[in-house]
C-alpha cells in the first residue's frame, strides 16, 4: 500500500473536485505498493516578468530512487481545440499542455534550490477520468502521458510504467520526500 502525505485524507469530507481527488488518493493507496509515496496538493510559486504565478500539482508520486511523477487530475469535460486540450472555467479557458508545463517547470525550479546529490527524473501525467481524448496526438501532450476515461482503470499501471517501483533507493530520495513534505531540518545553534 502506497504511503499518502499528508495523512488524515480518509477522514476528509470533501465535495466536488476535492472529493474526486480523495477518490484518486484511494486508488493510489490500494493500487500502488509501499515503494511509492504520494503527496497530495503540492503548491508552487513562480515569479515571471508579469508577476508571480501560483499553482498546485494535484499529486506528486515518488519512487524509492527519488524520481517523481507529477499527476494533474482534471475531472469533468475538456474541449479538444486546434491549440490542444482546454478546460473552460468561469474566468476563461486554460490550455492543459501549458498548465502541465508551468507546473513541471516551477517544480524543477524549486527543486533546483534544494541540495540534492543528483537531480531526480521528473515526469508528468494528465489524468482526465471523465473525458475520452479523441485525438491524443493533437492534445498537446504525448498520448503515453494521458490517462483518460477509456484507460481510467489502468491509472496505477501507467504510474508503474512511468515510475518503476523496482528502482534502487538512492541517498537523495529522502531529501526529495522532505522537500515535498515541506519538512525543515533544524539544527541547534550553540552560538
Amino acid at each position: 500500500m502506497a504511503r499518502i502525505q499528508p495523512g488524515g485524507w480518509r477522514e476528509l469530507r470533501a465535495t466536488g473536485a476535492a472529493a474526486r481527488e480523495i477518490e484518486t488518493l484511494g486508488l493510489f493507496a490500494t493500487g500502488l505498493s509501499d515503494a511509492y509515496t504520494v503527496y497530495h496538493n503540492v503548491h508552487w510559486t513562480r515569479v515571471e516578468s508579469t508577476g508571480p504565478l501560483f499553482g498546485t500539482v494535484d499529486f506528486a508520486i515518488v519512487n524509492r530512487a527519488g524520481d517523481v511523477l507529477l499527476v494533474e487530475q482534471l475531472p469533468g469535460l475538456l474541449e479538444e481545440t486546434s491549440s490542444g486540450l482546454v478546460k473552460r472555467h468561469a474566468s476563461g479557458e486554460k490550455r492543459i499542455a501549458t498548465r502541465l508545463a508551468q507546473s513541471r517547470e516551477a517544480f524543477l525550479e524549486r527543486l533546483a534550490r534544494v541540495a540534492v546529490e543528483a537531480q531526480p527524473r521528473v515526469d508528468i501525467l494528465l489524468y482526465c477520468p471523465d473525458h475520452a481524448v479523441k485525438s491524443p496526438g493533437s492534445a498537446g501532450i504525448v498520448p503515453e502521458r494521458i490517462v483518460d476515461a477509456g484507460r481510467r482503470g489502468r491509472l496505477c499501471d501507467v504510474v508503474r510504467t512511468l515510475l518503476p517501483e523496482d528502482s534502487a533507493t538512492t541517498p537523495g530520495a529522502e531529501r526529495i520526500k522532505r522537500f515535498l513534505a515541506d519538512e525543515l531540518r533544524l539544527v541547534p545553534d550553540a552560538g
